[in-house]
Order: structure tokens, then sequence, then C-alpha cells
């Protein structure tokens, strides 16, 4: 990114939400210099910090309306500010220009959407490295069958269990049954 790009996106603001939101603006200012866009072609999308999990962000691409959203991982961008505003956010952006100039026949992390990322300076990984934690931690149940290893099934799939369907033990193939709980 460009040293001026840079130091606008990092303002001594305390407010990294506030910062996503201008920084999504920029982004989309900056799309519209690189493609030639109008405004009305290119609005500058909602930002919503709903977001949860291992996703930094997603981008929300209307079919009809034409009202594109961008989702950001709250937690995250408390935790990882910078990263989140230099490298998330543009890639957000950049999938609902795409979608927005090119319609459903680009891909999601395709060659159009890799040339405006490197227009904006931004290395186009269509993953980020940011250090997340899953929202939730499914328990798991044991469970057993005629093979010497116990088979477990996740909560969700533990609990379809105990309401009649039936899971198969990968490497035997007969019928789970719930272990006994130790204690």
């Amino acid at each position: 990114m460009a040293g001026a790009e840079q130091q606008r996106l990092d303002l001594d603001d305390d407010d990294p939400q506030a910062r996503a939101v201008e920084a999504t603006a920029h982004w989309i200012m900056r799309a519209r210099e690189i493609t030639g866009a109008s405004a009305a072609r290119l609005p500058v999308p909602a930002v919503r910090f709903d977001l949860r999990g291992r996703a930094a962000g997603q981008a929300i691409l209307a079919r009809r309306r034409g009202d594109c959203a961008i989702r950001i991982n709250a937690a995250l961008l408390a935790s990882h500010p910078s990263e989140m505003l230099a490298e998330t956010v543009p890639h957000e952006v950049a999938h609902v220009v795409i979608h927005r100039l090119c319609g459903r026949r680009a891909k999601p992390h395709g060659a159009e959407w890799k040339a405006l990322m490197r227009a904006f300076g931004v290395e186009p990984a269509p993953c980020h490295t940011l250090p997340a934690e899953p929202t939730r931690r499914l328990t798991r149940h044991r469970y057993r069958c005629r093979c010497d290893e116990p088979a477990w099934l996740t909560s969700i799939r533990h609990k379809r269990a105990q309401a009649g369907t039936t899971y198969l033990c990968r490497r035997c193939g007969e019928t789970l049954v719930a272990a006994p709980e130790a204690g």
C-alpha cells in the first residue's frame, strides 16, 4: 500500500469500527479511480460488524436490489486492527467492486479480483493468516462398535443419534452405539 494511503488509514482513532467504515469508503473511492466507474455504479456498501468465528470478513453480494454489504469480524478487528484495515477491508471491497462491475461471471478470487487487489497495492491472498478461535467448541461424545478404537461424534451428531439417526463406523461398518459415561 502506498505510504499516503497507509497514513490515511492509520489515524489515531481509538474506534477501529469507525476506521473500518472510513477505510471501506476509501477503497471504494480508489476502485472508482482505478476502474472509472461512477458513484452510482459503485456506491459505498454498508459495513456490519456481526461476523463471528474464524472468518475475518465477508462480502454480501446483492442479487436484485444492488445493496451490497461487508461483514467484519469485530473481535478480530479489535485484536488486529492494522491487519484488518490493510488487508481484510480492501479484500472484501474488491469482492463487492468486482461483483458490481462483472456480475456473477467473475470468480470470487479470480483474475479480475486479483488484478484489482494488485491495483490497490495489496497482496491478493484468498485467506487471512490472523490467529482466530472458533466461536464455539463442540463437545465430543464417545461411541463404540466392534473396533478396538472408540469413535467420537460431536454434540450435534450425538443429539441426532439420540433422536434416531444411525451412524456407521468408518473402519468396520458397524452401527455406532453410545458408550456408557465414565464415572
